[in-house]
């Protein structure tokens, strides 16, 4: 799968994906803009196309999917979306892979959600825009990744074209 999304972000050209399932990582609770508290699933989540299969990290902490959900999206690369999209891709790049326990998985969510919606300045995954309950150590993982954001990385930014539906961040190695 690493072939196909490399050569997906060089072209971005729309294209039908499904989300699959949650795959590793475990429910946690978030709070958006002070106001909307939920919990949900934070971790790697599993997707496919008529071809592919891969997993990936959610993208957007405001669209939630639903199994078997089908959307367009179009691939870009992390770096050519600049901003905290930049950012959260080069978390992505350091640590996708060698995220493998329900707990890493949830810490690398949880830091991705964070640079999207507060930015590299954020002190606390406490406050803010994006908060965020979760075990201590679902929380350090968190705070590790997070403060590799500036490390230069590349991953692959998986952007919803229509809503509804989930853009995505996912390794290019």
């Amino acid at each position: 799968m690493v072939f196909a999304i490399a050569n997906w972000a060089s072209t971005p050209q729309p294209f039908q994906v499904q989300f699959v399932r949650s795959a590793l990582g475990q429910t946690v609770t978030v709070c958006i803009d002070g106001e909307k508290v939920e919990q949900t699933f934070a971790g790697k989540m599993q997707f496919r196309d008529e071809n592919h299969a891969w997993q990936s990290v959610c993208a957007d902490v405001r669209s939630p999917v639903a199994a078997k959900q089908i959307f367009t999206v179009r691939a870009l690369r992390s770096s050519k979306v600049g901003g905290n999209i930049a950012l959260a891709g080069n978390i992505v790049a350091k640590y996708f892979n060698s995220a493998q326990t329900p707990d890493q998985c949830a810490g690398l969510q949880i830091a991705i959600w964070k640079m999207i919606e507060d930015g590299p300045d954020a002190t606390s995954f406490a406050t803010g825009r994006f908060q965020v309950m979760a075990s201590p150590a679902v929380i350090a993982y968190a705070q590790q990744y997070y403060q590799d954001s500036k490390v230069p990385g590349e991953a692959s930014f998986i952007q919803t074209s229509l809503a509804p539906g989930q853009s995505q961040l996912s390794s290019l190695t």
